[in-house]
């Protein structure tokens, strides 16, 4: 009873914990409230050459300054790729919110048909000092459209949005509340998935073994797993920055180097052309010491067998010639 009652308070705690990080957002049910906006846990009903969109309506945003490519952003990949979202009825539009990288354009529209757009809002690039990831919020637009459309623009080419609000009527505090938070750059998860593809498939490699168990060889997942990871973060960014060019080209060239040690352990274990068994490099030293030893003692017994037989046939010849 004890332990359900520890399980129980731990939940109802989590379920606070993730209350107060959205604040007057979400209401008690879990729900996205009318402070949150129109947006917030909104798929959006067309996309073209967008990552993630639903981390554009996730109510998480990045922290100020963050890198613009992280696990918290979306990433539109030219000037031509956008997001649209159906409001499902003409709405009133009258303040929105952005949090994107603060060197680039974006550009909101609506649209009452999906097909030809308006523009409702335009952003220009953040001022000189502001580097990175830069929440920024608009009032008073006093628009009405079914689809609202985000575009990327200028900069430097790389566009990266973590948040995206709009609503109907402007709450007194907008824009509104998310949990901000710190990303990992996507280059830096990148190398260190690398890494590991490096270290797990060169381990499996050496410790490989036919007559190992079926859920030991299994464990070739592992590796896989982690390259896959590593081929869909790559997708994302391609082509790699310099910064990534050395995990890349290391990785491969750690698993071909576990592979020619496994092919140079295996042969030498081989000298016995009568043994078919892979042995790890301890055995084969084992049992080299241990054939030497059986070489030599071979011989010594050999010798001693023949010189107690030419010593017999000796005395045999002298017997027949005396008779």
């Amino acid at each position: 009873m004890r332990v359900d009652a520890a399980v129980a308070l731990a939940a109802a705690a989590g379920v606070l914990a993730a209350g107060a990080c959205t604040g007057v957002a979400t209401n008690i049910g879990g729900k996205p409230g009318p402070e949150a906006g129109l947006l917030r846990g909104k798929s959006p009903s067309k996309s073209a050459d967008v990552t993630h969109v639903a981390r554009l309506t996730d109510g998480i945003a990045a922290a100020p300054d963050d890198p613009p490519r992280t696990e918290l952003t979306s990433l539109f990949g030219s000037p031509d790729a956008f997001v649209v979202y159906d409001l499902g009825a003409e709405t009133r539009i009258d303040c929105a919110a952005i949090d994107a990288d603060g060197d680039d354009v974006y550009a909101i529209a609506l649209s009452a048909d999906g097909i030809t757009f308006t523009p409702l809002w335009t952003l220009p690039p953040a001022p000189d000092d502001a580097t990175g990831m830069q929440p920024r919020a608009v009032r008073d637009l006093h628009s009405t459209g079914r689809y609202l459309r985000l575009a990327a623009s200028g900069g430097d080419g790389v566009y990266a949005v973590a948040e995206l609000s709009a609503a109907a009527d402007c709450p007194p505090r907008w824009p509104p509340v998310l949990a901000p938070l710190h990303g990992t750059p996507i280059e830096r998860s990148a190398a260190t998935k690398a890494w590991a593809f490096a270290a797990l498939a060169a381990a499996y490699v050496l410790a490989y073994r036919r007559r190992a168990p079926d859920f030991v060889k299994l464990l070739v997942a592992a590796p896989l797993g982690v390259a896959l990871a590593l081929a869909f973060q790559l997708a994302e960014i391609w082509p790699p920055p310099r910064s990534l060019l050395g995990p890349l080209l290391a990785a491969p060239a750690i698993v071909a180097a576990a592979f020619a040690l496994r092919a140079v352990v295996s042969r030498v274990s081989r000298f016995d052309p009568r043994s078919e068994r892979e042995t790890s490099g301890l055995q084969w030293v084992a049992r080299l010491a241990q054939d030497l030893l059986w070489d030599g003692a071979g011989e010594v017994s050999d010798g001693a067998s023949l010189t107690r037989s030419d010593g017999r046939s000796r005395c045999f010849g002298s017997a027949r010639r005396r008779l």
